[in-house]
């Protein structure tokens, strides 16, 4: 099966059980909704952290565990508060000329990797998997690593640093 039509299959369940519910708030397993559906659990995580988020309208709060649940709520369209984790370049100062005059267009910019990059982040922090000051000191370790590391290298280096903090998380 396609995975876009799987993806759309997934968002389009947790739509329909969202709008049955009367308070815009809905509780739900992950393994539960795969196996209805026939797919693995990491699809329904991917399905959730890609087009249920606070761009959208959503509330997402996620408990691991075999007690653990995705408990998903609308937004009212006039919410304004604040997000509890900053954005990734909050406190951060570039240099002049270095990175500014490659552009947010290269590839290899230190913004383009870190706007990557933050959204990797921002899930581990609303996944609760760190906290918001685990989050502020990884965003500032990251700028920092990129600023020093010869441009040739950054994409590698930044994959090799996401590879090194799931095996952290993983006890590993």
């Amino acid at each position: 099966m396609n995975n876009t039509m799987l993806s759309d299959r997934i968002e389009k369940f947790i739509l329909e059980l969202l709008n049955k519910q009367s308070n815009d708030e809905l509780l739900l397993k992950r393994k539960d909704v795969a196996d209805l559906l026939e797919c693995a659990p990491s699809q329904v995580t991917y399905v959730i952290n890609t087009r249920f988020s606070s761009d959208n309208r959503f509330i997402v709060e996620s408990r691991r565990g075999s007690g653990g649940y995705i408990k998903i709520s609308m937004r009212p369209a006039n919410h304004t508060e604040q997000v509890h984790i900053p954005d990734f370049n909050v406190g951060i100062r570039q240099k002049p000329g270095r990175d500014s005059a490659m552009g947010k267009d290269n590839p290899n910019s230190i913004e383009s990797i870190e706007k990557g990059l933050d959204g990797y982040f921002r899930m581990l922090a609303d996944y609760d998997i760190i906290t918001g000051q685990e989050y502020r000191l990884i965003c500032m370790m990251t700028h920092t690593m990129l600023e020093y590391c010869p441009e040739s290298h950054r994409r590698e280096a930044a994959k090799t640093m996401i590879h090194r903090i799931e095996w952290a998380l993983k006890g590993e």
